[in-house]
């Protein structure tokens, strides 16, 4: 299936060549409504954890999606990635026999924007709707599956009200009760005299979580607590959600400039269904923006995420080794080589568990570039 699916879209992408030229150099309707963008990412990787060996790796990402404008109201978006069943990763490990790397839909939306609408419709598997400051609680690489509502509101010359709401499959089954996520957030937006300024409010509800199977893995919650059910040799078998999750978020961002963009960033969460181990927290600050060739950028952040403050399966997965129950200090470097071609050096120093936690030190080494 995933290489029918890239033969489909080279296919479309020859086909579209070939007509060009057969029209004596004629733009063809299509290229006037679809762009064609991707990026490629090449990754060193080292995992220090304490109580185990230093795992070592070569990483690799690969994107390409197709956007279109369809008409005056309605733009359509399909993307596929490297990438597995993992909701929260497009990356792929090298070293395994030189097998073939798995590709799948990342994404496949329809934007619908009505001229009397201050906003628009998503449908579909779409990129992430709200604002979100930091990686906290949604993991860079997680694409939500629903409907969304998305507002902007001016509400003066510098300023805008920004409105996001949706509802989302989580876990489709045939005979129980789906799991879904609602989500409602508003915000104000002040962009004026090289000062931005980004602050709000979030409301998140998983609904049929608790006494379900947990994301993605069978056996573990990623950091949540669950109930499990054990074998005769006392292997868990399966786990199910202990609590259920009603997150409510605040969030900001500001922006200006001191001679270099400087940007400063946090979150605060807390889980309303759970007394204890319920909230989570992040501050970071970034110096610099990566543009021009020779361009720098600086960021350092903390996070502290408790074990039931937010759904382990959709949080960052580099931090701590993903999920929920750590805390971890980041610090990133990225350099811009050369036109849509940078690097980056990523550390991050943490403690998987908040209580007599293990320390877990991971190093990236990247070279990206975009098309």
């Amino acid at each position: 299936m995933n290489k029918f699916l890239m033969a489909a879209l080279a296919g479309s992408m020859f086909a579209g060549a070939h007509l060009a030229i057969a029209q004596d150099g004629a733009k063809p309707n299509w290229s006037e409504k679809l762009t064609l963008k991707g990026d490629v990412r090449a990754r060193f990787e080292s995992i220090d954890e304490e109580g185990k060996e230093t795992r070592n790796r070569g990483r690799v990402r690969a994107r390409l999606g197709a956007y279109a404008r369809v008409n005056d109201e309605i733009d359509a978006a399909i993307a596929l990635a490297s990438g597995d069943a993992d909701p929260i990763s497009t990356n792929q490990t090298l070293g395994e026999g030189f097998s073939s790397k798995d590709v799948r839909l990342d994404l496949a939306f329809i934007d619908w924007h009505p001229g009397a609408l201050p906003g628009s419709i998503v449908l579909g598997k779409m990129n992430m709707p709200f604002i979100a400051v930091n990686d906290l609680q949604w993991d860079g690489d997680l694409n939500p599956e629903g409907a969304a509502l998305k507002l902007n509101v001016p509400a003066g010359d510098a300023i805008s009200l920004v409105f996001n709401g949706g509802a989302f499959y989580v876990v489709e089954r045939g005979s129980a009760d789906e799991t879904m996520l609602y989500g409602a957030q508003a915000a104000i937006v002040m962009k004026d005299d090289g000062l931005n300024l980004t602050a709000g409010v979030s409301y998140f509800l998983y609904d049929n979580l608790a006494g379900f199977e947990t994301i993605s893995s069978a056996t573990s919650g990623f950091g949540n607590s669950t109930d499990k059910e054990m074998d005769a040799d006392g292997k868990v078998v399966k786990a199910m959600y202990k609590y259920d999750y009603e997150i409510l978020e605040l969030f900001a961002k500001i922006g200006f400039n001191v001679g270099l963009p400087v940007e400063i960033a946090g979150n605060f969460l807390q889980n309303q269904e759970v007394d204890d181990d319920d909230t989570g927290y992040m501050i970071g600050i970034k110096l610099g923006k990566l543009k021009d060739p020779g361009s720098f950028d600086f960021g350092y952040s903390y996070r502290e995420l408790e074990k039931d403050a937010a759904l382990g399966a959709f949080a960052d997965s580099d931090a701590w080794g993903g999920g929920t129950d750590g805390k971890s200090h980041k610090v990133q470097l990225g350099y811009q080589i050369a036109k849509n071609t940078s690097g980056s050096i990523t550390y991050f120093m943490s403690e998987k568990g908040l209580d007599n936690g293990k320390d877990y030190d991971r190093l990236q080494v990247d070279l990206s570039v975009k098309f």
